[in-house]
């Protein structure tokens, strides 16, 4: 799911800034089933991401500017908090209580969470929509 909102997301702001999209145009871009986008787009409607217009003319539109958003609010909406999770599926793995690969898997993780922190939806579509080749 998170997935889906992330490429959802990054169509929606690669059209005009506040041009309402239909479901089903990303769920055709996606190669999607409408159903499905539509549920995904309520849900980050529901979380404040996206806003939903009703009537003609209506559709989804970003709340803020695409720039201001990152891949971590997307599938943290979708998804819920990110915790971290011991590596090796350990129920009790703390610094206290640190499994071998405790301190490494930390690190890592961090540098993930940075990675998704520093992405952000409006850079990540002007990148793929200005080559053709990243389309679709």
């Amino acid at each position: 799911s998170s997935e889906c909102a992330l490429r959802a997301m990054i169509y929606i702001a690669a059209q005009k800034p506040g041009t309402p999209v239909l479901s089903r145009d990303v769920a055709e871009y996606l190669g999607m089933p409408i159903q499905c986008i539509t549920k995904i787009m309520r849900g980050l409607a529901k979380r404040g991401l996206l806003e939903s217009l009703k009537g003609r003319g209506g559709g989804f539109v970003l709340t803020r500017n695409a720039d201001n958003l990152n891949i971590l609010d997307v599938v943290e909406a979708v998804d819920g908090r990110l915790t971290p999770h011991c590596l090796l599926g350990l129920k009790v793995c703390a610094d206290e209580t640190a499994c071998p690969v405790h301190c490494q898997w930390a690190q890592l993780r961090g540098q993930e969470m940075e990675v998704l922190r520093q992405q952000s939806i409006g850079a990540m579509a002007q990148m793929l929509f200005a080559s053709p080749e990243h389309v679709a």
